[in-house]
């Protein structure tokens, strides 16, 4: 349904001119319908594809051929023959993409019928069927040349963005580590997980994720298969986070998983850890640990790198408050976040 093209209208008026008929056309196949791209001598923009000459011509490997349509059983009663344009003649060159679809014609009409349509015509008509898919795929290569270049665009602007996350990283870990072998260690961690983060974005087009997937992806590295049931994650509807807030929670998480693992629920069999949410105008996110039994050492309040991305860090990045909490029970870190630096919300996005 694009607009008429000099260079399509062209072909078809020296397919016209050089076999001496009042009407040729390029034909793409739709669905239920044959459309013109370009036409010379027919009003017509299209026909039903039940009654196309072209939709036979198109399952044919080479040149189609009708000398005399109203004595050809396929095409005797067509209202196209038996009715205007009434055809008589017609000769179609399929038009195949290069990897073998065949999406139209190339064709010539008229309504007279011939007795011959030689070997040397044929070869006219295929040359310039040929020239229509030069056409055709000349678009498409430019079309993908544009798509490339979007693609490029947005490369640069994700692993800009990565760039960044890590440089960040560097420069507050750095300035938290003196132990250099620590230092390498943190790094290694916090970049492996920014980078299962970008793996899981790069899948959902990078512009969000279930709550629930971010929190599962998160936990693997900390839990085999069997392990994973001593995550509990609640059965309500899920969220869907923003990128920004999949890469500051995935930081948290594997920050609180990390210290689940060295001093609290994961070191022991007993110790299970659940993770929930509320949504409202602010929302909640809450990690509770339990061991059973046992006594959970205070973790997350020293001055490392660690307890200043769950104290300080990710809560000031969504506006909101971190607390922990340790009781007998065990140990709860509570963090507060402003919905909209949170949630996803398909609205607010700028086409």
């Amino acid at each position: 349904d694009s607009p008429a093209e000099a260079r399509f209208d062209r072909l078809v008026r020296i397919a016209a001119n050089t076999f001496g008929v009042p009407t040729a056309l390029v034909s793409l196949i739709d669905e239920d319908r044959q459309w013109f791209k370009a036409r010379h001598g027919l009003e017509d923009t299209e026909t039903p594809r039940s009654i196309a000459f072209c939709d036979v011509a198109i399952r044919q490997t080479d040149i189609m051929v009708v000398l005399d349509a109203s004595k050809d059983p396929r095409f005797s009663d067509n209202p196209l023959v038996t009715g205007g344009p009434r055809i008589g003649f017609y000769a179609g060159a399929p038009l195949i993409t290069d990897d073998g679809h065949a999406i139209g014609t190339l064709c010539i009409l008229d309504d007279t019928p011939r007795t011959e349509f030689s070997e040397r015509e044929r070869q006219i008509l295929r040359d310039l069927g040929d020239s229509v898919m030069t056409e055709i795929e000349s678009t498409q290569r430019q079309q993908r040349i544009v798509d490339l270049e979007v693609i490029n665009r947005e490369l640069q602007h994700r692993m800009g963005n990565m760039y960044a996350h890590i440089s960040s990283l560097v420069s507050t870990i750095g300035r938290s580590e003196t132990d250099k072998d620590e230092l390498v260690i943190r790094l290694r961690e916090k970049i492996s997980t920014l980078a299962q983060t970008q793996a899981l974005m790069a899948t959902r087009e990078w512009k969000s994720v279930g709550l629930t997937e971010l929190v599962n992806t998160a936990m693997a590295s900390f839990l085999s298969e069997e392990e994973i049931s001593r995550i509990d994650l609640p059965s309500g509807e899920d969220i869907e986070v923003t990128s920004r807030a999949a890469f500051l929670l995935s930081l948290m998480l594997n920050e609180l998983g990390t210290n689940a693992l060295k001093h609290g629920a994961l070191r022991a069999q007993n110790g299970r850890i659940s993770f929930s949410w509320t949504l409202g105008d602010v929302v909640t996110l809450v990690w509770k640990e339990t061991l059973s039994g046992q006594d959970i050492p205070t973790t997350g309040h020293g001055s490392g790198f660690g307890s200043k991305l769950l104290a300080s860090i990710v809560p000031k990045s969504f506006r909101g408050a971190a607390t922990s909490d340790l009781s007998p029970d065990g140990l709860t870190n509570t963090l507060t976040a402003e919905r909209s630096l949170f949630v996803y919300d398909p609205a607010s996005i700028k086409s």
